[in-house]
Parts: structure tokens; C-alpha cells; sequence
């Protein structure tokens, strides 16, 4: 999994983009938009960090795994978008909706998280073969460190990359052709592919939901 810090930084320069984009719109094409105030911004920039933090809260449920497939995944923001575009249609106040405002800044932050995980900052296999550690100097290191041998300590950091799920399930093995596997993680492929398509579809439902709920 990518660094605390860089999932911050890079929120940060989200919501920069985010607000600099809003004002030109702003102040070029569409005028009746609210007004940028000192209150919003701070706001914004909150729920923006919010939103970069979000995927990690299976941290804290000890009956979860980290990657969860429910926080690493589009379904915590589709929650969201679906309760303001229900209260879009049941007509309620105007003020509640535009906290879309600042639930837009939300969801790039929670975007900005899922694909930066597709760049885990530690590589157990690229380190063990970089620095040349042996498999036998590995297998005593991590066993006096863990209890493991070294090449489980490896497995077990490098699982920590995948997608996991509730619950045993069928997957495409991706050493053997044709042949399946029961397991409680997505395969590597799969994991980044879901991470790549579930934050796209977080960033665009941000966008949508700001454009639907403001605009529309």
C-alpha cells in the first residue's frame, strides 16, 4: 500500500486542482455559482483529507482486513451520492444540497486513495532480489523477527497488496491456466484492476454528483 503521507499530499493536490478549476468556471462561464468563502474552503480541504483516509478505516475494525473489498471500493461513496440525489428528488432545501460542495472534494480524496494504492511503496520480492538477500538470510530473519521463514514473511507482506474479501470464494488462479482456487483475496491483476476502475468511477461520481446536485 502506498505511504500515509503521499495519500495526503496527494489529496491536497486534488482539492488545489479542484478549487482553482471551480473558480474559473466560476468567474468565466456560470456566475450564479456559490460564492467561494473562507468557511467552504476550509470545509473542502477537510472532507478532502477525509476522503483520502477513508479507504484505511478497515484499520480499525479488527474483524476486517486492510484492503477490505467494502472501503476499498466505490460502494462508501455510491452510498453517499444516493442519499443526496435522494434528497435532490424529494425536494428538499437547497442548503442541504449544496453540501455537495464539499462532499465533491470527498470523493476525489477517496479516488486519489484507490489508485494510489495501485503503487504499493514496498516490494518484498523487488527487495529481496535488489539488495541480494539470500533466501537462507531471509528465512532467518524473518523467522527471528515474526516466527515466519522469511519467504512467508514475504507472502504474507505481499498479501497485504490484494483486494480481500468477506468470504472464500472462487478465483482464476493466476499461475495455472484454466484452473481455479478458493481464497479470501482477489488475485494481483485483479486487485489493481479493481483498484483502477473503482477509483475512476469514485472520481466521475464526484464530478456527476457536484453537476447533478448544483447544476442540474
Amino acid at each position: 500500500m502506498a505511504n500515509r503521507k503521499w495519500h495526503l499530499i496527494t489529496a491536497i493536490i486534488v482539492f488545489l486542482i479542484y478549487i482553482v478549476i471551480y473558480w474559473f468556471v466560476n468567474m468565466n462561464y456560470i456566475s450564479e455559482l456559490k460564492e467561494i468563502s473562507p468557511l467552504w474552503i476550509v470545509t473542502a480541504f477537510l472532507m478532502a483529507l477525509i476522503g483520502a483516509e477513508a479507504p484505511d478505516w478497515d484499520l480499525l475494525l479488527n474483524w476486517m482486513h486492510h484492503r477490505d473489498i467494502a472501503t476499498h471500493s466505490v460502494f462508501i461513496p455510491l452510498i453517499i451520492a444516493i442519499t443526496f440525489f435522494i434528497q435532490k428528488f424529494m425536494g428538499f432545501p437547497e442548503e442541504i444540497l449544496i453540501l455537495a460542495l464539499v462532499f465533491t472534494p470527498f470523493f476525489l480524496g477517496f479516488a486519489s486513495h484507490l489508485l494510489l494504492d495501485l503503487f504499493p511503496s514496498v516490494d518484498p520480492e523487488k527487495e529481496v532480489k535488489e539488495k541480494g538477500v539470500t533466501r537462507t538470510t531471509a528465512m532467518l530473519v524473518g523467522g527471528f523477527v515474526s516466527g515466519l521463514t522469511g519467504m512467508e514473511t514475504i507472502k504474507a507482506l505481499q498479501g497485504t497488496y490484494l483486494i480481500h474479501l468477506p468470504f472464500k470464494m472462487p478465483v482464476k488462479s493466476e499461475k495455472e491456466r484454466d484452473t481455479w482456487e478458493m481464497r479470501r483475496t482477489l488475485p494481483l491483476h485483479a486487485s489493481r484492476w479493481w483498484l483502477f476502475f473503482n477509483g475512476l468511477i469514485t472520481g466521475l461520481l464526484g464530478i456527476f454528483l457536484l453537476v447533478i446536485l448544483i447544476w442540474g
